[in-house]
């Protein structure tokens, strides 16, 4: 549905008083003041609201908590050298946040009413974005809020949007030259997304079920997990929110996408950047054993995975379960980070934008 009222402005958010140097942010655990959020109940959305940011009070009952009926989006606006502010693909994550509510029966959100929401709550607080390398992460997310103790989706529901600050997604990655480079662990023995799920939408309980292989590889010095098929075949699917590609020669493979892989709006922009650079892309399912092979061999030379919060970052160690660590001959390489400068360029606004992905607030 479209939203006639427009949107009202109950608060003004304060400057900073925090140090928003981009290389001492921890990402994910400081908040802008103001919040958008709209209700959804007796068959439509109510209207949109920003105003400051304060804990959502539900029902103990609320479906969200019993049956996780949730979802959300991740986008970013950067701050240019002129003092301009943009957003990065912004219809593609309101499309994308789309997809994410039909698939859980949650009410869809109209397009150009995210995108405004969006637009206005990041202009209300332009001052809190930090200078490059840092940008304004922005989390869009829906529940349910409708307080009921049975298995149906909700007929109330809440969405929001939360900005904050951030650097680098990954901490080591602060002051590394160029995209930077981690370490991955390769579970074969937990599967994120079987056939016919949710792994192609952004459901929390995606995320929820990786949970401990994450910390298990955090505690093995892997800053990420790749994960395989759910069906025991050896395929390669995606990280804990970030795709993944492998580079040979002038040749970018990553997964093809199917019902158990997150259409990455980086991933997306990645394959429409490549021939531009002079890289051919293949989408094709890779088995683990063939890539690892490759690497072994130097056939596969280079890397990267990608996300909205990483933009790109080289994997420079693949860590098997059985112990065997397997090293890229370059990390970052060339082609990743000639990837990840365009990228960054065109986001940042000082390298053309061919494909009108920026908008302005």
């Amino acid at each position: 549905m479209s939203f006639i009222a427009p949107i009202v402005v109950k608060s003004t958010a304060a400057a900073p008083t925090i140090n928003l140097d981009p290389q001492k942010i921890d990402f994910g655990r400081t908040f802008c003041p103001l919040w958008l959020n709209a209700v959804y109940e007796n068959g439509a959305w109510q209207g949109r609201v920003i105003d400051q940011v304060e804990p959502i009070a539900l029902h103990p009952a609320a479906l969200v908590l019993h049956y996780g009926q949730s979802i959300f989006e991740g986008m970013k606006a950067y701050k240019w050298q002129d003092g301009s502010v943009h957003l990065f693909r912004p219809i593609e994550n309101a499309r994308r946040l789309n997809a994410s509510a039909t698939r859980m029966a949650m009410p869809t959100f109209d397009e150009s009413a995210f995108v405004e929401g969006v637009k206005t709550l990041v202009g209300q607080q332009t001052t809190w974005i930090p200078e490059a390398p840092g940008s304004l992460y922005l989390r869009p997310s829906m529940i349910a809020t409708e307080p009921c103790i049975g298995v149906r989706s909700a007929e109330q529901f809440l969405f929001f949007v939360l900005a904050m600050p951030s650097g680098a997604y990954f901490p080591q990655t602060s002051g590394q030259s160029g995209a930077g480079a981690v370490r991955v662990l390769i579970s074969s023995s937990v599967g994120r997304a079987a056939r016919g799920g949710t792994g192609n939408v952004k459901a929390t309980a995606n995320y929820a079920v990786t949970l401990k292989v994450i910390a298990e590889g955090k505690a093995k010095g892997c800053s990420q997990v790749l994960f395989l098929d759910a069906a025991g075949q050896g395929r390669i699917e995606e990280m804990g929110g970030m795709n993944v590609f492998f580079v040979s020669g002038r040749k970018l493979m990553t997964p093809r996408l199917n019902d158990t892989i997150l259409p990455g709006i980086t991933r997306d922009s990645i394959i429409k950047l490549a021939p531009s650079l002079g890289l051919e892309v293949q989408e094709s399912d890779l088995s683990l054993a063939t890539i690892l092979d490759q690497i072994k061999k130097g056939v596969v030379t280079e890397a990267f995975a990608c996300g909205t919060a990483a933009v790109v970052v080289g994997i420079k160690n693949f860590l098997c379960e059985t112990g065997e660590e397997i090293t890229l001959a370059a990390a970052p390489g060339s082609v990743t980070n000639t990837i990840y400068d365009e990228l960054t360029g065109i986001q940042r606004g000082i390298r053309p934008d061919p494909f009108g992905w920026m908008v302005k607030v």
